[in-house]
């Protein structure tokens, strides 16, 4: 019992160890400006609709180095109409692009999010993304709305906008 204890702890002492060299999701504020398209299918009807738009997506750090919660706004054409949604995501860290001695150069992150639709639709889902340099997100993601019952696949691209915050090197 001992032994699992002590190998317990020290296992999360390592991980704190080595989040404190992880410069990828600080502590602080971030925001995201995103272009969206792709289709909105119920894999039964034909023909699958376009979607695109884009997004404005400001979050928080609330665990350092692993978690981000913040907002989406959505703005996008489908169905031949201009349409908007809104609601909230969390980003989890999944991993940390090493650039040899260059540190950092990004992270891969999944995405959760909980949209509603001004045509009533109730998107929940995610995807997966790479931060490019902390500057520039790719990603795709797949959202289930269950208020019409169809599935919306989406490739993006974006920039971070707002203020850059510089952190401190570490001494070594």
């Amino acid at each position: 019992m001992k032994k699992t204890i002590f190998l317990a702890l020290a296992f999360h002492l390592a991980i704190f160890a080595a989040a404190q060299n992880d410069p990828e999701f600080p502590k602080g504020y971030i925001m995201h400006f995103k272009l969206h398209n792709g289709m909105v299918t119920n894999f039964k009807a034909a023909p699958d609709l376009y979607v695109g738009g884009f997004q404005l997506v400001p979050q928080c750090t609330v665990v350092p180095h692993l978690l981000r919660a913040g907002i989406i706004a959505d703005g996008y054409y489908t169905g031949k109409k201009l349409q908007a949604a809104f609601g909230p995501t969390v980003s989890l860290k999944i991993k940390t692009l090493q650039a040899g001695i260059f540190g950092s150069a990004g992270n891969l992150h999944l995405s959760f999010d909980h949209l509603w639709g001004t045509e009533h639709q109730k998107l929940v889902g995610g995807g997966i993304n790479a931060d490019v340099g902390n500057l520039i997100v790719i990603g795709v993601t797949s959202h289930y709305d269950y208020g019409h019952s169809n599935w919306w696949f989406q490739s993006s691209v974006g920039i971070r906008i707002g203020k850059r915050t510089k952190t401190p090197e570490p001494f070594n």
